[in-house]
This record gives C-alpha cells, sequence and structure tokens, in this order.
C-alpha cells in the first residue's frame, strides 16, 4: 500500500502543469500570453477541466523562453517566439509570444463566445489538453479559470486592444483536412444532419434527447452498474471477469488511440459535435466496451446453463443495443462509423478469445479472473503503464486493481444471495454506495483547488476506495441478509 501511495503522488506530480514558472533563479516555470491584439489564447485542461494559459515547469538546463515555447508548442501545436515579459515573481514568469504563422481559428464561437483552435497534431493533445480556444479575457467565468488571480491580470492587459498580436485565419471547417475516407464520412454526416435538419424542430430535439439517451448506455458509468448487477446475480468470480473486460478495454483503446492519433469528427466540422469528448477518436471505447461487456455477460448467462431461448433474446438485445449506441456516436458527431466498427470488431476479438479459453478451461478461468495473483499483477502492470504512458486513464485503472487486489485479501470467501428480495437489496444498496460516492467525489474537488495533482489524488483515492468498498460490501451483505433470514 505504501508503494502504492508513493507511485500515485510520482505519477500525478508528473501529470502537473503549472500555470504560475521561472526566469533564470527567480520563477520556476514559464508561461505565454499569445494573442492577436485583443484576444488571447487559452487551453482547456483535460485533467481539471479548466481554463488556463498555456506554460509550465522549466525544465534543468532551459531557459524561461525556451520553456514558454516549448509548453506552447506541446499543448497548443502552436509555434510562437517568446518577447517580452509581461510579469514575473518566484512561481512564473509570464511572457507575451508571437506566433510563427497564423493562428487557424474557427469562426464558429461556442456557448461561451470561444472560438475553437484546432490542436489535435499538439504532443499532449489528450493527455494534457482537452481543448484550444481563442477569446476575449472579459468572457471567461472565473470559476471555469485555473488561476482567478491571473484572469484579472489578463483584463486588465488587454482592457485595450495591444499592437504587433498574431495574426488569425478564419476558417469553418477542415475536411481537407482529413484522411480520404473520414472525408467521405463526414460529407455523408453532414448530408444527413441537413436533412434531418429541415424537418420539424420537434422531431431535432426529439431525435437529439433519443441518441443522447442511447449514448448513457455506452458510457464507463453504466458498465461499472452493469459490474454490480453480475456482483449481484452471477458471484464475484464472474463480475471481476467483467472487471477486467472494462479495463482492458479502457487500457487497450488509450494506446490504440494515441498511436493511431485520428481525430474526432468536430474536430474538423465543430458544428457537429452534440455530446462531450475528448482525445482521438479511433477505435470507440465505447463500441468496444459494448461488445466486450455483452459478450462476457452473454458467455456468464452460457455458463449459468440458461435456456437456449433466453440465450437467443438476451443475444438480440445486446445486437440491438450496440448497432443503436454506436449509430447514436456517429450522429452526435463524437465517432466516425470506422472508429466504432474498429471498436466493434476488437471488442469480438476479445470475446471471441476469452469463449475460446472458458471452452478450454472451464471454471478454472473464472477462478484465476478471481484470485488475488492476478489482481496483483494487473495492478502493477497498469501502475507500471501509467508511469510510462502519463495517461491519467491508466492511474485510474491501476487504483481500481489496487482496490480489488486489497478487498481480496480481506474477504476472501463470498457468499451467494439467493432470494430475489435479498438481491435487490444489494444491488440497491451498492448503486447508492456508488451514487454517494461519486456525488462526494464531485463535492471535495468543488471545495478544493483544482490543481491537477490533486485532481488525479482525489479522483484515484475516490476510485480505489469506491471498488474495495464494492467488493467488501457484496461480500458482507450476503452473511448478514441471509442470517436475517434465518
Amino acid at each position: 500500500m505504501n508503494k502504492f501511495l508513493a507511485c500515485l503522488l510520482l505519477l500525478s506530480a508528473a501529470f502537473s502543469v503549472s500555470a504560475f514558472s521561472n526566469e533564470s533563479s527567480l520563477s520556476k516555470g514559464a508561461v505565454c500570453v499569445v494573442d492577436d491584439g485583443f484576444r488571447v489564447v487559452l487551453i482547456e485542461e483535460l485533467i481539471t477541466g479548466k481554463l488556463s494559459l498555456p506554460g509550465g515547469i522549466i525544465d534543468e538546463g532551459e531557459s524561461g523562453k525556451e520553456a514558454a515555447e516549448r509548453e506552447v508548442w506541446e499543448e497548443t501545436g502552436l509555434v510562437v517566439t517568446a518577447k517580452d515579459i509581461l510579469y514575473q515573481d518566484e512561481k512564473a514568469t509570464i511572457y507575451r509570444c508571437v506566433s510563427n504563422s497564423d493562428i487557424v481559428a474557427f469562426d464558429l464561437q461556442t456557448a461561451d463566445g470561444f472560438f475553437r483552435i484546432p490542436s489535435w497534431f499538439a504532443p499532449h493533445y489528450g493527455i494534457e489538453t482537452e481543448a484550444v480556444y481563442l477569446t476575449e479575457p472579459y468572457k471567461v467565468d472565473p470559476n471555469k479559470y485555473r488561476y482567478p488571480e491571473q484572469l484579472e491580470q489578463l483584463q486588465q492587459w488587454f482592457a485595450k486592444p495591444i499592437d504587433g498580436g498574431s495574426n488569425i485565419t478564419w476558417v469553418t471547417n477542415l475536411v481537407g483536412q482529413a484522411s480520404d475516407i473520414h472525408q467521405y464520412e463526414l460529407k455523408l454526416l453532414m448530408s444527413l444532419r441537413e436533412s434531418i435538419n429541415a424537418l420539424p424542430s420537434i422531431v431535432n430535439v426529439v431525435i437529439k434527447v433519443f441518441f443522447t439517451l442511447i449514448n448513457e448506455t455506452g458510457q464507463e458509468a453504466f458498465f461499472y452498474a452493469l459490474f454490480v448487477v453480475a456482483l449481484v446475480y452471477f458471484g464475484r468470480e464472474t463480475a471481476l471477469t467483467l472487471l477486467f473486460g472494462i479495463i482492458l478495454t479502457i487500457v487497450f483503446t488509450g494506446l490504440a488511440k494515441q498511436g493511431l492519433g485520428f481525430p474526432r469528427p468536430f474536430v474538423y466540422v465543430p458544428q457537429l459535435q452534440l455530446s462531450a469528448a475528448n482525445g482521438f477518436g479511433m477505435p470507440s471505447m465505447n463500441a468496444m466496451l459494448s461488445t466486450v461487456i455483452y459478450g462476457i455477460f452473454y458467455l456468464a448467462l452460457k455458463r449459468k446453463q440458461v435456456t437456449s431461448s433466453t440465450l437467443k433474446i438476451f443475444g438480440q438485445i445486446c445486437i440491438f443495443l450496440i448497432i443503436l449506441q454506436s449509430f447514436a456516436r456517429v450522429w452526435l458527431g463524437i465517432h466516425f462509423l470506422s472508429d466504432v466498427v474498429a471498436g466493434v470488431l476488437l471488442g469480438m476479438m476479445v470475446v471471441y478469445h476469452f469463449s475460446s479459453l472458458q471452452k478450454k478451461h472451464g471454471d478454472l478461468l473464472y477462478r484465476v479472473m478471481g484470485s488475488v495473483s492476478f489482481w496483483l499483477l494487473m495492478a502493477v502492470a497498469t501502475s507500471g503503464l501509467a508511469f510510462v504512458m502519463f495517461y491519467m486513464n491508466y492511474l485510474y485503472m491501476a487504483a481500481l486493481c489496487w482496490g480489488t487486489t486489497l478487498a481480496l485479501i480481506l474477504k476472501k470467501e463470498h457468499a451467494m444471495l439467493v432470494s430475489i428480495k435479498s438481491r435487490l437489496i444489494a444491488f440497491s444498496s451498492i448503486i447508492v454506495l456508488m451514487m454517494t460516492f461519486r456525488f462526494g467525489t464531485y463535492m471535495v474537488l468543488d471545495a478544493l483547488p483544482s490543481g491537477s495533482i490533486i485532481v488525479l489524488t482525489i479522483k484515484a483515492t475516490a476510485n480505489f476506495l469506491l471498488i474495495f468498498l464494492i467488493i467488501m460490501l457484496s461480500g458482507w451483505l450476503p452473511n448478514l441478509l441471509n442470517n436475517q433470514k434465518k
């Protein structure tokens, strides 16, 4: 446990991108104000969800100007030259930086009045940076800005237009920058949207609400709820197999996304985005999750020797849901059709291999998946991957693995619930625990400063404690309910 906590803190520190920095011996990091005279470039941080100026820690042997220019490139994809010092203290040196080429920005404003800058080619896109914007400082909500006192300075600097800023090139879309197959898919999606938009507004609203709801059944929270269902109705070994499928899918798709680097549809055409999403799109994690989880559920039912008619109906429902979820992701503009097809095919490959192992090894496979040794190995592997990749989702998966390992060490036996009433009580209790934990985590995050290290530590700790408590509660409840029945 002590080693894990040390790893957690070290990884969190590696993720932290300070917006205050140092010139020579005076400051610890460097920050850039990139502007066009009255609008400034801001990044939306993936970890904190807050807005800030691009910047970070000065590396050893690096000057403040070099650090500022490097951080802007890594976080925004813009090549800039650091000019004048606007502000300096022991924490940060803030430079005014000028882009070496025109800044490309979409002419469509967001709901906050921002203009989005395409940045999928930035080295830290999808790892540190969620989005890059161009906006007037007075339009920024102080509650959404990571450093409110810095925002006040920005607003003072830009109270009047400043001469000598970067040039802006406005574009409506970047379809021509996409690959040939993505260009074809974009044109199809844009044509479909135009056809639907021509229908009465009530029809548009119904379609959007329907696909938004369907999309929720492909989110991680929904699959964690399915984990609870498996825990209560199928037993701990099956539930842990399901959890392994969730973690495997998240880790594998994360590696594939960063390796391939294929942007989402709304990166090229911002008007297409109707739901939140970040990072790269290929392959679709949601499509793969749906296929893997429903496939494992199908095999669990088959293992329980349910009737063939029940299996057939369940299989048809799952296929229907996977198709609907995939189409919803495409319709909402957060995945290409090729993304979801790739996700489904990868999920089918995982299910096929798991089915082969189940036929070959039977119950032994589930016993291995439910063993302490297996989850200890998973915890070490995901922790190592988190250190190498510096990706927050891997840290959260490592926390789940460590929490599962500890729970298995402390609660080796797991009784099964038999009655429908007992199972319903157990399921409801665990779901309430999950919702309380989720709400409590957001409350804590809102109450504390939104530093990267704080956010990572709180979320990782919450994942660790939640999975630990769920497994412990699922082992304790059967004994309590069975004793009450007697």
